[in-house]
C-alpha cells in the first residue's frame, strides 16, 4: 500500500463488508451442498456456532480456516471474494435463494432429456405470463 492509499476506516463494534461477504457466500455454497453448518464444522474441526458466526459475517475466518472450509466444500478460496472490488467482477446476482437452489436441484434430478425441454418450456411459459397485461 502506498503512503498515499488509505485502509478503509473499520467500524467499531460492526461486521467488516468483506467479512460480511465471505459469511454470505459461505452460506450459500453450503446450502448449495445440502450440508448442515454442523457437518461442515465437524468436516473442518469447528462448531456449528462458529460456522454460524462466520456466515453471519460476526467472526471472520482465518486463513487455515478459509482455506479447510474452502476443501470442505470443494471451491477455491478465491470463490469468498466474488463480487468484491479488484477480485472478480460483481458475481451477487448470481447467488440463489433457497427456492432457486432446490429447482434447479430439483431439474437436474430430471434424468430424461425430453423431460428436462419440457419443463424448461413449462418454466419459460409461466416466466413469460403477465397479469392485467403488464
Amino acid at each position: 500500500m502506498s503512503k498515499h492509499s488509505k485502509a478503509p476506516k473499520k467500524t467499531k463494534g460492526k461486521p467488516d463488508p468483506v467479512d460480511i461477504n465471505a459469511g454470505s457466500i459461505l452460506y450459500a455454497l453450503r446450502a448449495w451442498r445440502d450440508m448442515s453448518q454442523e457437518d461442515l464444522g465437524k468436516a473442518v474441526g469447528l462448531t456449528f456456532q462458529q460456522i454460524q458466526k462466520y456466515e453471519k459475517g460476526v467472526n471472520r475466518m482465518s486463513a487455515s480456516a478459509l482455506y479447510r472450509i474452502s476443501r470442505a466444500l470443494d471451491v477455491s478460496v478465491i470463490e469468498f471474494f466474488a463480487g468484491l472490488d479488484g477480485v472478480m467482477p460483481d458475481t451477487k446476482h448470481l447467488w440463489l435463494s433457497k427456492d432457486e437452489i432446490k429447482l434447479l436441484k430439483t431439474y437436474r434430478g430430471i434424468r430424461e432429456p425430453d423431460a428436462q425441454k419440457h419443463v424448461m418450456k413449462l418454466v419459460e411459459t409461466v416466466a413469460s405470463y403477465r397479469l392485467d397485461g403488464d
